[in-house]
C-alpha cells in the first residue's frame, strides 16, 4: 500500500511557518493574508519615513543618525510567526495563532476556500499554545504574565474576553480540552522557585494535571521525580498520551573555584573586547559601518542555535551536524525524548522515542515530529514519515 493512500492530511509549524500536507501527498504552505498586509504597510511607512534619516544635521554631515536601524536591517529575521495551530469543525479549517511581534492574533484558515479569517488581535497578545472544545468552540490558551509565570485564560469561540483560569506561581501550559464534552483541562504545570526577594530562581519539573472549570479544581495526574512530562492529550478510551523527557535544573549552580579562576585570568581579555564591541557599536550607530567584518556570516549562522521548547533548549547544531554530507536521519532530540501512552488503569506503554511533539485525532491517528520530520504511528507500532521539515515545533492531525 503506497504511503499516500495510508497517511493522514497533516499540518505542522517549521521555523514559524505553517505547512500543510493532503492526503494526497500534496504539500503547500499557509501564509497569512493579514501577516502580508501588515508587512506591507510597514515597509511602505518605512519608504514614507526614509527621508527623515536623511535629513539635519546628520545628513548635512553625510552620517547616518545614531540608532538601531543599522542592525535591524542586518538581522535578516521574520517578523511574523506561527505560535500554535488547532482543528476546526471540519478537515479543512485550522485555526492558528500569529506572532506579529507587538501585536498577536488569532485566525482561522479555510484550506477548500483558500481564505483566511481573522477573528481577533490585540496589543500583547503572545499566547503559546492553543487548544478548541470539540462542541462549543471555547479557546484555551496559554499566556505568559509580566511576573514571569504563564497561566492558562478562556476565550470565547471568537478569541475575545479571555478569562484566566490558573493563576498560581507557575508556568502552566500547553492546555487540552478532553473530549467527552465536558469542561475539563489536561495540561503541564511547572512550579516557580523564589528567593526571599520573592524573584524567581528556578522551575521544577514538569508534571501533568487536570482542571475542572465547574468545580474550580485542579487534580495532579502524573509526576515523576526527574522527569518532564510535557504536551498532555487525552484519548476517548481515557488514555492519556504525552512526552516524557529529562528535566533540566534551571536554577544557578554554586560557581566552583576553578570557574572563579578561569575569570580571574580572562578577566583582561574579556575587558579588550567590550573596548572593541564598543568603538564598533559607534561606527555602525554614527556612519552605518562596521569596524569587525571577519566573521560577520559565520556569527549570524549562529545567532540563535536553540530551539525553545517549554523552558528547555534544543541545540538544533549537534543534529544538523550529524546528519551534515549524509543520507541519515537526524532527529533534533535525543531518544530520551519518549511519547508514553499511560492506561486509564495506570499501564504505560512507550510508543517513539527521539519526539518533540505529537497530535492525536478524535479517531486515533497518532503523529509525532522529532523536529526533522514528521511520521504516522501505524497500530503495528511501525512509524511511517509522511514528511520532511527544517525546525518543526508543533504538528496537527487534520483527519477526523
Amino acid at each position: 500500500m503506497s504511503q499516500e493512500s495510508t497517511s493522514p492530511s497533516v499540518a505542522w509549524i517549521a521555523s514559524g511557518r505553517l505547512y500543510v500536507r493532503q492526503a494526497d501527498g500534496t504539500v503547500q504552505e499557509i501564509e497569512s493574508d493579514f501577516a502580508r498586509s501588515s508587512l506591507e504597510r510597514e515597509a511602505k511607512h518605512a519608504q514614507t519615513n526614509a527621508w527623515k534619516g536623511r535629513s539635519g544635521v546628520w545628513g548635512d554631515m553625510g552620517m547616518q543618525p545614531p540608532g538601531v536601524a543599522p542592525w535591524e536591517a542586518q538581522e535578516g529575521r521574520r517578523t511574523i510567526r506561527f505560535m500554535a495551530i488547532a482543528r476546526g469543525d471540519t478537515p479543512n479549517q485550522i485555526y492558528y495563532i500569529l506572532d506579529l511581534g507587538p501585536v498577536g492574533g488569532l485566525f482561522m484558515y479555510d484550506l477548500k476556500e483558500q481564505e483566511e479569517t481573522r477573528l481577533m488581535h490585540s496589543q500583547g497578545f503572545i499566547a503559546t499554545d492553543l487548544s478548541r472544545h470539540p462542541e462549543d468552540g471555547r479557546m484555551a490558551v496559554a499566556l505568559p504574565r509580566e511576573d514571569g509565570t504563564v497561566g492558562l485564560s478562556v476565550t470565547r469561540s471568537d478569541g475575545l474576553f479571555p478569562q484566566a483560569i490558573s493563576m498560581s506561581d507557575s508556568w502552566d501550559e500547553a492546555p487540552c480540552w478532553l473530549r467527552d464534552g465536558s469542561p475539563r483541562i489536561v495540561f503541564q504545570s511547572s512550579a516557580v522557585g523564589r528567593n526571599e526577594n520573592g524573584f524567581a530562581v528556578g522551575k521544577s519539573s514538569y508534571r501533568i494535571e487536570q482542571l475542572d472549570l465547574d468545580e474550580e479544581k485542579i487534580e495532579s495526574l502524573v509526576e515523576e521525580e526527574g522527569l518532564d512530562l510535557i504536551a498532555p492529550k487525552v484519548t476517548d478510551d481515557g488514555s492519556l498520551l504525552y512526552v516524557r523527557r529529562p528535566y533540566q535544573i534551571s536554577h544557578a549552580r554554586k560557581q566552583s573555584m576553578w570557574e572563579t579562576l578561569k575569570d580571574v585570568v580572562l578577566f583582561p581579555f574579556r575587558l579588550l573586547r567590550m573596548f572593541v564591541y564598543f568603538f564598533n557599536f559607534m561606527s555602525m550607530a554614527f556612519t552605518g559601518k562596521p569596524l569587525m567584518r571577519a566573521g560577520a556570516p559565520e556569527q549570524d549562522a549562529k545567532r540563535s542555535p536553540f530551539l525553545m521548547l517549554y523552558g528547555q533548549a534544543v541545540d538544533t547544531r549537534l543534529a544538523m551536524k550529524k546528519g551534515a554530507g549524509t543520507d541519515a536521519h537526524a532527529p533534533l532530540v535525543p531518544k530520551e525524548w519518549e511519547l508514553v501512552r499511560r492506561a486509564s488503569s495506570g499501564e504505560e506503554t512507550v510508543l517513539a522515542c527521539n519526539v518533540l511533539g505529537f497530535d492525536v485525532s478524535p479517531g486515533g491517528t497518532v503523529i509525532y515530529t522529532d523536529g526533522s520530520a514528521v511520521f504516522h504511528l501505524q497500530r503495528t507500532d511501525e512509524a511511517l514519515k509522511v514528511a520532511d521539515g527544517d525546525l518543526i515545533e508543533r504538528v496537527l492531525v487534520l483527519d477526523p
